[in-house]
């Protein structure tokens, strides 16, 4: 079961938002790739390295977990009577807030900030940070939410002097008429580096539209990282249906391409057999199994 082991290390990427777009020098500017990742190839097939997808995944997590603990912490200590607040630890954080009608704005300036974070420990950061959100309708009903943040932040982990780097955008699209859903969240480059950690995703975009008898989930991006030392490419040649009170989905295909092609194949898109879902890799079926739960597909 190496294959199911390896892919189901994929879906949990493809489900972070990861996904497959342009390969080698295409793409947007990385400043912090100085290894060059996003131009290697890494291994793709049977016995391709399980843990660093894995830990490429936690890499992903630990950027984003840095930003929102942060930003919790400065937003729990800001009381609106001031646009400038002290950090935890020293420091400051100074916010712009240009909201208005119900459009946030907020922009925050970090002047090296020490901050205790449970992802990295204590930080001292420096940069901006940008949270921009729309919103009309009701939560409960009818609703459009759309936005994006964008970051800029650069300092130093205090417990062992390595540098931090953080830098990207994100926007999300978010709405609900009727019985009808969509969400789509897009990151047309992230890049986090701490000490010789590196990751980055670029021109990601992950949608799950539909209502709510079945729904219509596509992955696309690159995700390059010091934990495979290179990159892969994640697409969904063919829309994966998850039709609601299934524990499998019904059909299609996510794919992760880089020194090879590997596909999973889920539900009528597998290849004759009945089988809940397939490996493919280069065009030859290399494992399946009956129960899709063996590779966890959350999307």
């Amino acid at each position: 079961m190496r294959g199911l082991a390896v892919l189901s290390s994929v879906t949990l990427l493809a489900a972070c938002g990861g996904g497959g777009g342009g390969g080698g020098s295409g793409g947007p500017d990385l400043t912090l790739d100085n290894d060059n990742l996003a131009e290697q190839t890494v291994e793709v097939g049977q016995e391709s390295d399980v843990s660093g997808i894995l830990g490429l995944q936690d890499d992903i997590d630990t950027g984003q977990e840095l930003i929102l603990e942060v930003m919790e912490s400065i937003e729990a200590q800001h009381t609106g009577s001031s646009s400038t607040i002290n950090c935890e630890q020293g420091g400051t954080a100074t916010v712009t807030d240009e909201s208005a009608d119900g459009r946030i704005d907020e922009k925050w300036l970090l002047q090296d900030c020490v901050i205790n974070t449970q992802v990295l420990g204590s930080v001292s950061l420096s940069g901006d940070y940008r949270f921009v959100a729309s919103f009309s309708g009701d939560e409960d009903a009818d609703f459009v939410l759309d936005g994006f943040e964008t970051y800029g932040i650069e300092g130093m982990r205090l417990s062992t002097s390595d540098q931090i780097n953080l830098r990207g955008r994100a926007d999300f699209d978010y709405s609900k008429t009727g019985n009808s859903i969509r969400f789509i969240d897009t990151a047309s480059v992230f890049e986090f580096k701490v000490g010789d950690l590196y990751v980055a995703i670029t021109d990601a975009e992950t949608r799950l539209e539909g209502n709510d008898v079945t729904l219509d989930f596509t992955t696309k991006g690159k995700l390059i990282g010091s934990a495979i030392g290179g990159y892969i490419q994640l697409s969904t040649p063919q829309v994966v249906k998850i039709n609601n009170g299934e524990a499998c989905p019904a059909s299609g295909i996510l794919r992760v391409a880089s020194n090879g092609v590997a596909e999973i194949l889920f539900g009528t898109s597998t290849e004759g057999t009945g089988d809940a879902v397939q490996i493919r890799v280069d065009g030859q079926i290399v494992d399946s199994s009956d129960d899709c739960s063996a590779i966890g597909f959350i999307p």
